[in-house]
């Protein structure tokens, strides 16, 4: 995706940072925190620097890479001469993830890494060469979580991942392009929703933007979005069928959707889907709090948020949201000890409350560490990310967008269904059956 970074941002950012970092440094003879085992994580056998790589998907030209990117320096600097963390980064999510799979089939598990968690797919947990965080998980560390995130992955009584990102999937819309449709506000029904495309339609712009490349993450999202206003939040429950009556029926909402969208959504990604938007040109996008980093600060004002429409039925509560899985952080069973309490004193790191605030604040992330934010940091958030948290924190019902609850097979399917839903290669009960049956 394309991203433009102006002057006033960088300063900002950097004002913030050193701010934290002034709050956060120690001097270099200060004694620097003990682990969870209360001892220093110095290879004391050898006394070298430990050295452990990191694979991320977030690159720094992104706000999440420069995050990242500072919080791991601040890190390093805080334990020069004693652990070095050092990022290996591949923008390409899918392809990262495919890379992770493979390293720890072939014995080369990453030190850590990151991935979407899939309850279908625990192929990675039951691979046995993932680090157990349990014994390291006191209460201090554990209270920086829900319980509802560290039960949800603990597989076989093994924590082998860290809550770190859930976040929720919400409607950003252009207030400029709404206004010159004649659109005061966005809907909140289903029915007015395709008024408003309408409307959209006839004055010449392109209601929302749509991809079917990769994971078909804007199309998975309104296709999930359909299905839970038509079902319930429990529609994509263990168990529960995809080819359901509600499941039919979103697909026909889906493919009444791609009318309202760009030519190139079919075989798109998500760098074209989410740009159109971007750029104005398209009024809708259905997405994640990292669109915001890619939103030009001159467009700001521009940008409303909101959450989902729904059918008036009571079948969900309105605010209700569609979420991203659990996309935690990970490591790879070590050789020693020093080096498996390292990552530990690293992990507690990231995972602080000042850590998780330069997250927020600089790499417009919403984590699932417990967090709370001034009315000065809220301000400082911004317009565009404090709309978000305000849309995001009334949400009382959530369920995951189905492409991250599917099996491989199915997962892999869906793009494929659903440019052939639309391009009538399939009708709305055949695409629900062939998802159903990939799905096995």
């Amino acid at each position: 995706m394309k991203i433009r970074w102006m002057a006033v941002a960088v300063a900002s950012v950097l004002a913030f940072c050193l701010v934290l970092a002034g709050c956060g440094s120690r001097d270099a003879g200060e004694t620097r925190s003990p682990d969870a085992s209360g001892s220093e994580s110095k290879n004391e056998s050898t006394g070298e620097v430990i050295e452990l790589t990191m694979l991320s998907s977030w690159s720094p030209d992104t706000d999440r890479g420069r995050a990242l990117h500072t919080i791991v320096d601040k890190f390093n600097q805080e334990n020069a001469g004693k652990i070095k963390v050092t990022l290996d980064i591949n923008p390409d999510w899918p392809s990262l993830q495919e890379k992770v799979k493979t390293m720890i089939a072939a014995n080369q598990t990453p030190d850590i890494f990151n991935y979407n968690f899939n309850p279908n797919d625990l192929s990675r947990q039951q691979s046995g060469k993932l680090l157990d965080f349990s014994p390291y998980m006191d209460d201090e560390w554990r209270a920086r979580f829900s319980e509802q995130d560290l039960q949800t992955l603990t597989i076989n009584g093994e924590l082998t991942s860290i809550p770190f990102e859930k976040a929720g999937i919400l409607f950003y819309y252009n207030k400029d392009l709404f206004a010159q449709a004649g659109i005061r506000e966005f809907p909140k029904t289903w029915d007015e929703f395709f008024e408003v495309c309408e409307q959209l339609k006839a004055s010449g712009i392109t209601p929302i933007s749509l991809m079917t490349s990769d994971d078909a993450w804007h199309a998975t999202n309104a296709l999930s979005y359909f299905a839970a206003s038509l079902g319930g939040t429990g529609i994509f429950d263990p168990g529960q069928p995809l080819d359901s009556p509600e499941m039919v029926q979103a697909a026909k909402y889906l493919k009444k959707l791609f009318a309202y969208t760009t030519p190139d959504a079919l075989g798109g990604n998500y760098a074209v889907s989410s740009n159109h938007f971007i750029v104005g040109n398209t009024a809708m996008i259905i997405d994640g709090p990292w669109l915001i980093g890619s939103i030009p600060k001159d467009m700001w004002p521009s940008i409303g948020i909101a959450a989902s429409p729904t059918f008036g039925d009571g079948k969900v509560p309105y605010g209700f949201t569609v979420t991203d899985t659990h996309t935690p952080w990970a490591a790879g069973k070590q050789p020693s000890k020093e080096r498996e309490e390292a990552i530990v004193q690293f992990m507690k790191y990231m995972t602080s409350e000042e850590s998780s605030k330069i997250f927020t604040l600089v790499g417009n992330i919403l984590l699932s560490t417990k967090m709370e934010l001034t009315d000065e940091e809220m301000a400082q958030a911004g317009p565009v990310l404090g709309q978000y948290i305000k849309i995001n924190s009334q949400s009382t019902e959530s369920l995951v967008n189905l492409v991250r609850y599917l099996k491989p097979a199915a997962s892999a399917k869906i793009p494929s269904l659903i440019e052939g839903l639309v391009l009538d290669e399939y009708t709305p009960e055949e695409f629900a059956k062939q998802l159903q049956e990939a799905n096995q």
